[in-house]
């Protein structure tokens, strides 16, 4: 999967030139969810940012031993982006109410990319807290 044209209607990637958004596709996973399957839940560890390219996603929290939806997203949603600033604990579950292709953006690879190409890490953690 050609991942650029995806990353290029991205708002994680607002006001990046092609190249910017070449560095960070460097980076990128594309991965593919089944209905049902979680994508990351509540209180694991968040390793990812997640660019939704296709498909529903739910997220929810657990709310008197049950899950409450809260939101419905759809491409071009990004969702686990807070990941990216600091590492912790997921406050909700993100789980695939249909078929789902995402883009990956998994902490470890964009702290290693901070270091080689920090402009363009630094502008797309901007985008994060805009």
């Amino acid at each position: 999967m050609d991942l650029f044209p995806y990353l290029q209607q991205s708002p994680l990637l607002v006001g990046f030139s092609d190249d910017g958004i070449r560095i960070i596709e460097s980076v990128c996973v594309a991965r593919q969810i089944d209905v049902g399957s979680p994508i990351f839940v509540e209180k694991m560890i968040g390793e990812s940012a997640f660019l939704l390219v296709a498909g529903d996603v739910s997220i929810s929290v657990e709310k008197n031993g049950a899950q409450r939806e809260l939101a419905v997203l759809s491409a071009p949603d990004v969702f686990g982006e807070v990941s990216l600033l600091q590492p912790g604990p997921r406050r909700v579950t993100a789980r695939a109410r249909t078929p789902v292709g995402v883009i990956e953006i998994p902490r470890r690879d964009f702290l290693n990319l901070q270091k080689q190409r920090p402009q363009a890490c630094i502008k797309l953690l901007m985008n994060v807290t805009d």
